[in-house]
């Protein structure tokens, strides 16, 4: 069967996407016609030098679901370069096309799903990534008339029996992992537990390169996290830790070196220092070898990242790892769960920096229960440390509680008191403007210590919008409007383009004439003969 598959935007343009690398390659191997295309490349490359801003993390918004005026403008000037490179893929009788998405890549996707409907009405669109596991919203998205299936959870198997089940004319129950359009589900799939037997990904089709990083590729060696933090949704999602083999993940970094002309690799993982022992064999592979290459990753900070053990991953090639600090705060990190002493964490950071890798530190900010006082730890430890850190990468979510997670099921043991928004959460001495200001703070404070940050922005770059939106949660109708407005000159777009705008007006325009109305009420009332 042919199959196309679409990489939506926002995603980086630097580096090739890997998830449907992944979904190519099991599906070639079912001897499938496919191809794979970069759709966010393609409208990378029509944006401007302005709009290249967007597919950074801190612009997120422009893309949300549904898409604003600026996202949509990128997309129509696009629109006949994007229609000529679905009209050239789907070729031949009708087919499938697959459809990965995040969060940020909903709007987009779905977009996508309506083009391809549109030119070929025949062909029958399927939906997955990580908005479709189960924890997210895989039944809105199959509800969507242009969507004819999704896939929940693990894809790279669950598409190869929904393709065969779609040949066999659809007889027999659907696919486990599998929910259609009209409602019907698979049963839940279960996790494939020797993800060594996952055929490695492949690039083929992708615009190698034009990847701004040229050389890099994404590779995995895990899925899931040894940790369980509370406001992590990772147990919920991949239930434990699976790991490769030292073996199968160095065959990998061989493969792309000869086939893709790769140079550098980026460890996608949870966290790659999972397994130590599994870690030191990898090195000890690529050291044995004499692979010239650079790797690097997310990993925690755990006491086994010993000097001996940093000086092995240097030799190995590893240059760069990104820790999950997330506070300096002893208090903080054992309410997180974090399993991280405060004493081992300074030592890592100095270690590692002494064994000539670079670092990245994760940082959340407002977590509930934090102070005045623990935040000011965490900018006093990056004072400290300066000269140890390379990078921090400040999380623009602050703390977001998100259900599934043990932050989410515990709330009100952790000191919530009113929880009816992810982001808008509130806690004592804690609130969505207060988690806001020590972001903003942070991005001042590094900025000043010479500290490089995957946030450029010394503020949140639609902080505007954002307390706009709190206004709105808070029914401070005047507010909002005054924070829309701001925002949208900004932006150069207008207010009425925003989705909350007329809401705000229509509920400013009902209070003020209720007070209107209580008013003259009460002064007839109060209005006798004369």
């Amino acid at each position: 069967m042919r199959v196309v598959l679409l990489q939506p935007a926002p995603w980086r343009p630097d580096i090739p996407p890997l998830g449907l690398a992944y979904v190519q390659a099991a599906l070639r191997a079912a001897d499938h016609d496919v191809a794979l295309l970069d759709v966010n490349m393609a409208l990378y490359e029509l944006a401007t030098v302005g709009e290249r801003d967007w597919f950074e993390t801190s612009h997120a918004f422009v893309w949300r679901h549904p898409l604003g005026t600026q996202a949509l403008d990128l997309l129509r000037r696009g629109e006949r370069t994007l229609d000529a490179m679905l009209e050239a893929a789907l070729i031949g009788p009708a087919g499938v096309v697959g459809i990965t998405m995040l969060t940020s890549q909903k709007a987009v996707g779905l977009w996508l799903a309506a083009r391809v409907k549109a030119l070929r009405p025949g062909w029958r669109v399927v939906v997955g990534g990580p908005q479709c596991f189960l924890q997210y919203e895989p039944a809105a998205i199959a509800s969507d008339p242009n969507v004819d299936w999704v896939v929940v959870g693990e894809g790279e198997y669950t598409v190869v029996d929904l393709l065969r089940w779609v040949e066999d004319d659809r007889r027999g129950p659907v696919p486990a992992g599998v929910l259609t359009h009209a409602g019907e589900a698979g049963p839940a799939r279960a996790l494939d537990k020797d993800i060594d037997q996952l055929p490695f990904p492949d690039f083929t089709g992708l615009p190698i390169e034009r990847y701004l990083d040229r050389g890099r590729l994404p590779i995995f060696t895990s899925r899931g996290c040894v940790r369980k933090c509370v406001f992590c949704i990772e147990q919920a999602i991949w239930e434990r830790f699976r790991y490769r083999t030292a073996p199968n993940v160095y065959a990998e970094m061989k493969r792309g070196v000869t086939r893709w002309g790769a140079t550098k690799f980026e460890f996608n993982d949870s966290l790659f220092n999972g397994h130590i022992r599994v870690l030191e064999e990898l090195c000890d592979l690529i050291i044995a070898d004499g692979m010239s290459v650079s790797w690097g990753g997310q990993g925690v900070i755990r006491a086994e990242m010993s000097p001996r053990v940093l000086a092995k991953l240097k030799r190995a090639g590893c240059g760069f790892i990104t820790y999950g600090f997330e506070s300096a705060s002893q208090r903080v990190l054992d309410a997180m769960k974090k399993n991280v002493d405060m004493g081992v964490a300074a030592r890592v950071v100095r270690d590692t920096h002494d064994a000539g890798i670079g670092q990245k530190l994760n940082l959340m900010f407002g977590f509930p229960g934090e102070t005045e006082a623990d935040f000011q730890l965490t900018l006093d430890f990056l004072t400290d440390n300066a000269r140890y850190i390379d990078e921090v990468n400040p999380s623009d979510a602050f703390t977001a509680i998100i259900p599934g997670t043990e932050l989410f099921e515990r709330a009100e043991a952790f000191g919530v008191k009113q929880m009816d928004n992810a982001w808008f959460w509130e806690a004592e001495g804690n609130d969505f403007a207060i988690r806001l200001d020590r972001f903003e703070r942070l991005c001042r404070h590094v900025k000043r210590l010479g500290i490089a940050s995957t946030y450029r922005h010394e503020q949140v770059a639609n902080r505007e919008q954002a307390l706009g939106d709190y206004s709105v949660h808070k029914g401070r109708w005047s507010a909002a409007l005054a924070h829309y407005e701001v925002h949208a000159r900004r932006m150069g777009i207008l207010p009425t383009s925003l989705p909350n705008y007329a809401h705000a007006i229509r509920q400013l325009g009902a209070t003020l004439g209720a007070a209107l109305e209580a008013t003259l009420g009460a002064t007839g009332a109060n209005s006798g003969p004369t």
